[in-house]
């Protein structure tokens, strides 16, 4: 007799079976969402403030890792985006701790 586990019929096996594609309504892939510059510009002293980032990493670095982590729609990939990016590695070579910055960094970051 087979039962039914939830959300195990969305698993699926095989080459390719990990990355899927979404969507949207018009047809297009979803991977990357619209961000409001001026409000991560907005943002930016307080990230510098809380994440301790000094100013010889500059503004123009910090703008583009912050964009380039809110771009992404789910906290998967702005984590994941947010380590690879200059500012996380920045935040690396300083030797606090990358793991407490980084959930400091994205909980300041605006939804997608």
């Amino acid at each position: 007799m087979s039962h039914y586990i939830p959300r195990l019929a969305r698993i699926s096996t095989g080459r390719g079976a990990a990355v899927k594609p979404r969507h949207t309504h018009a047809g297009g892939h979803a991977s990357l969402t619209a961000v409001n510059v001026d409000r991560l510009t907005r943002l930016m002293p307080q990230i510098r403030r809380r994440l301790a980032v000094r100013r010889d990493f500059s503004d123009a670095a910090l703008l583009a890792s912050l964009i380039a982590i809110a771009r992404h729609p789910s906290h998967q990939e702005r984590w994941h985006a947010a380590e690879a990016s200059t500012l996380g590695r920045h935040l690396a070579a300083t030797g606090g701790d990358l793991h407490r910055a980084l959930v400091t960094l994205l909980s300041l970051l605006p939804q997608p």
